[in-house]
């Protein structure tokens, strides 16, 4: 054999041969959402709390702790029963104690009237002007904030306002017995008629409605809800909206779910637990989905059914 190569090799590789086509052409492109990324104008992020404190370790343990711990919200929700009436005789130091854990939030903080605060009292008097000493436009008086608030109410403790397209009710509406008949249903009366000029005020400004008050809708609120058979009502009316509405309440003490409550699909209600039993809900509405609003307990072994990935289903 020769010592050398006879041509000098290519100083180009010779180019690969074509590969034959594949028999399965590429994915198509997905079509463009029509869906707009979710910014900081779409998502409003709050939380819950109700019927807290009712004891010693709850005023200086659990709720202090579960406040503590909250620090991304737009603002907190305390719908009511900040004492147990029957044991506390809604004694000074006892709304006293609650503010006080309620002011340290990191964030703006309302605060709804339970059956406990006023009309379970021995007084309704001593109730009464307990909390205008202690909860009267409590959100006002600790925090600066820019939402516009209507208020309703003998002690204004009722309110609703607008913010990023979902419309927040916030009833003075009590469990228990009403201690006058003629003023819960007074109550009741002006709280309908302020729910309704807020829809029309606000008509094509809002995707969500959330409602928050103290009560378990039970007999003594059928004047406020009805059964949405065509009677004008609260039922009524968010039928007839369409928008998806949830109902957030504290008074059973237990977490439940009724989604479609009063054969209304768009109409999800929520019991809260009490007593600190677990951290406050947090609800997050994010209006640029078609689900818009997740609920969690925030906690690993506290289960959401109905909306930890979004409801209305989808």
């Amino acid at each position: 054999p020769t010592a050398e190569p006879t041509n000098p090799p290519s100083p180009m590789p010779t180019p690969l041969p074509t590969p034959p086509p594949t028999s399965r052409p590429p994915p198509p492109t997905p079509p463009p959402t029509d869906l707009p990324e979710p910014t900081e104008d779409t998502v409003t992020k709050i939380f819950f709390i109700a019927d807290t404190p009712y004891s010693d370790k709850e005023r200086y343990n659990l709720m202090p702790n579960h406040i503590d711990q909250l620090e991304d919200g737009d603002f907190l929700v305390h719908l009511g029963d900040l004492m147990f009436a029957m044991k506390d005789r809604c004694r000074e130091g006892a709304y006293s104690i609650a503010a006080e854990i309620l002011q340290k939030a990191k964030m703006p903080t309302f605060v709804l009237p339970g059956d406990n605060d006023i009309n379970d009292c021995p007084s309704i008097q001593h109730g009464e002007d307990m909390w205008m000493k202690y909860f009267h436009l409590f959100d006002k008086k600790h925090w600066s904030h820019s939402f516009d608030v209507t208020r309703w109410g003998k002690l204004n403790e009722s309110f609703g306002f607008l913010h990023k397209r979902v419309l927040f009710l916030g009833l003075n509406m009590v469990g228990g017995t009403p201690y006058s008949w003629d003023e819960k249903s007074n109550r009741h009366r002006q709280h309908l008629q302020q729910v309704k000029a807020l829809f029309n005020e606000h008509e094509g400004k809002f995707d969500v409605i959330v409602l928050m008050k103290h009560a378990i809708p039970r007999y003594p609120h059928q004047d406020f809800f009805g059964d949405g058979s065509g009677d004008g009502l609260f039922i009524d009316l968010i039928r007839g909206l369409g928008k998806p509405t949830i109902h957030l309440h504290g008074d059973y003490h237990s977490y439940y779910e009724r989604e479609a409550d009063y054969g209304v699909d768009n109409y999800m209600r929520i019991s809260l637990v009490g007593e600190s039993a677990g951290p406050p809900l947090s609800v997050t509405i994010d209006v640029s989905k078609p689900n818009p609003i997740t609920v969690s307990r925030r906690q690993n072994n506290l289960r959401v059914n109905c909306c930890a990935d979004g409801w209305p289903r989808q």
